[in-house]
């Protein structure tokens, strides 16, 4: 992943999987694929050889449906679409941004979204997350990234965004959320009590869903494991 620049009438910065690295991804996991396909039906043979290896019963099973002519090159072109797939999974969900002077565009799980310049006041990495804040104080992007910090940083400060190189700027605003916090609507609470549960057990698209009504109601949450801290989504 490299920070590279784009050609066109205003000059931008693409911070994440350019071309070139897309390309090496897709030959990766497609060579990886086929090479793991083709040898498929020597290991399931070997492995029966083996007395500790547990399964046996299942092992035995895709053995005999492995046998046959031209079985290795079918199920090398299986493992070679399987690690084309896995390649696309992997771009698709990552985050891309393209910076300019006037705008973010933000690309990720085939979602594009546009933050204009004037509505950001801070940018900075959340741990693994990059986030941007609005003029308000209010989240205009929370998405975890695979790119390098120092490239992120020096995407956004090229074109002249505000960074926060110390990270999140109202870490003492926020209070760790407990069950029925009486501080809090009982309306408020009930959602954070499914979000827990939905960290509890990873349930990612939940997780989002409930953060952006949580937002609709005047909270920003931020997540340490399952742990919530709350602050108000009102700049201080």
């Amino acid at each position: 992943m490299t920070a590279t620049q784009q050609p066109s009438h205003e000059e931008k910065t693409i911070v994440g999987f350019n071309t070139k690295t897309r390309m090496i991804i897709y030959s990766g996991f497609g060579i990886l694929g086929l090479v793991i396909g083709y040898f498929l039906p020597r290991i399931a043979a070997w492995a029966l050889t083996l007395p500790w290896v547990p399964f046996h019963g299942p092992i035995k099973l895709i053995n005999s449906l492995l046998n046959g002519p031209w079985m290795e090159w079918i199920t090398a072109a299986i493992g070679l679409i399987a690690g084309l797939v896995l390649a696309y999974i992997s771009i698709k969900e990552s985050l891309i941004a393209t910076i300019s002077d006037h705008e973010v565009q933000l690309d990720k799980d085939g979602h594009t979204k546009r933050i204009k310049r004037n509505e950001i006041d801070e940018i900075f990495i959340d741990r693994k997350e990059l986030v941007i804040l609005g003029t308000s104080g209010h989240e205009l992007l929370r998405e975890k990234h695979e790119e390098s910090p120092k490239l992120v940083e020096e995407g956004f400060k090229k074109h002249g965004y505000p960074w926060s190189p110390e990270g999140y700027p109202y870490m003492d605003h926020y209070r760790r959320w407990v069950l029925d916090t009486p501080d809090l609507p009982p309306a408020i609470n009930a959602l954070l009590k499914a979000r827990e549960k939905a960290l509890q057990k990873k349930e990612t698209a939940d997780i989002k869903d409930l953060r952006h009504e949580l937002a609709k109601s005047g909270l920003i949450v931020r997540d340490e494991e399952t742990r919530q801290y709350y602050r108000s989504i009102i700049k201080p």
